[in-house]
């Protein structure tokens, strides 16, 4: 691995937590070189050339015209801006093969990115996904082997954290892309591309410290795809 820190575009960031925020941390831990993304920043797509990977945040709906639906009053916040910032970027670097990793949202936006579709509310199962706070949610998933995830935590069942209330089942998942964990209500835990590439998208938050600690090595993963 060099010694010269990739540049990890890390996606819509506020201005008063860029350099601050749980992700931005995670990467700078990994040995990257944390480039925030923010809100009020009109030069994106300079920005986003120096890139050598990216990130894309947790945070409020992707838009459900992005996946061919009507926004039914289920997806609480939209912002369409959002949407088209992070898919220039998703764009800027899938076009390089550069690597992507999507977080929560960016899970979800990333499937939908690449042509797949998503669930703007779960329905109630036996598995609770929604945390109102602090502490997250904690429930198990099914690792798949031969996997990212299962290099990382090992195949079979790993308990992760959870903090969401949309999310994609096993018909939502994009061409191209292959599950890498399910829970056992059939949400759509992990993707990654099929042929190789480093496009993973997680639904849980390994950022947040010691609630995951299997599931940190991903950001160390991102940064040595992006060396």
């Amino acid at each position: 691995m060099s010694t010269v820190r990739p540049r990890i575009g890390v996606s819509w960031m506020a201005p008063d937590e860029a350099e601050t925020h749980v992700l931005v941390q995670a990467v700078r831990d990994a040995g990257g070189d944390p480039l925030p993304l923010v809100t009020t920043q009109p030069e994106w797509t300079t920005a986003i050339r120096t890139l050598r990977g990216l990130v894309l945040s947790g945070g409020n709906a992707v838009d459900p015209r992005r996946y061919g639906q009507v926004n039914e009053g289920l997806c609480r916040t939209v912002i369409p801006e959002r949407d088209a910032l992070e898919y220039e970027a998703f764009e800027s670097c899938r076009d390089r093969r550069l690597p992507i990793l999507g977080v929560c949202r960016g899970h979800q936006f990333l499937n939908v990115a690449c042509g797949g579709s998503m669930l703007q509310d779960l329905p109630i199962t036996t598995v609770a996904h929604e945390a109102t706070g602090d502490p997250s949610v904690f429930h198990p998933v099914n690792v798949m082997p031969g996997t990212r995830l299962a290099a990382l935590a090992g195949a079979g069942q790993v308990r992760v954290n959870s903090r969401h209330h949309q999310g994609l089942r096993a018909e939502h998942v994009a061409p191209g892309l292959r599950i890498t964990a399910v829970a056992t209500d059939g949400v759509v835990e992990g993707i990654e591309a099929m042929d190789g590439g480093f496009l993973v998208g997680i639904q849980f938050h390994p950022e947040r410290h010691g609630e995951v600690p299997e599931m940190v090595g991903i950001f160390r993963l991102l940064v040595e795809a992006a060396a």
